[in-house]
């Protein structure tokens, strides 16, 4: 009888364990899930505040790219005058040569 009620006893001790580690287990994953979504909600939040600055880099490239472009149109025709001048001043020299 009483190797019985030890037996018993025993079983009761290990069903009241896998009780409490179901419910252990089902918490953990409560909270793993939490994290989870806070995780995820961070991630998010990141990834929004990257792409407007990435759009802020891009639009200020732009500019860049454009003021830059204006600049190399205006150099571009500097270039085409000091050209011709330096073409007409020959010109003038070439004369003023044969002149003598």
């Amino acid at each position: 009888m009483k190797q019985e009620v030890n037996q018993h006893t025993i079983l009761q001790a290990i069903l009241e364990l896998s009780k409490q580690m179901q419910e252990m287990k089902l918490d953990l994953q409560q909270q793993i899930g939490a994290v989870e979504r806070r995780l995820e909600e961070k991630l998010d939040t990141v990834e929004r505040r990257l792409d407007e600055k990435i759009e802020v880099v891009e639009a200020k490239l732009d500019k860049v790219e454009q003021n830059l472009s204006k600049k190399i149109d205006v150099l571009d025709s500097k270039v085409g005058i000091v050209s011709l001048d330096l073409l007409e001043t020959k010109a003038e020299v070439s004369v003023l040569q044969q002149t003598k």
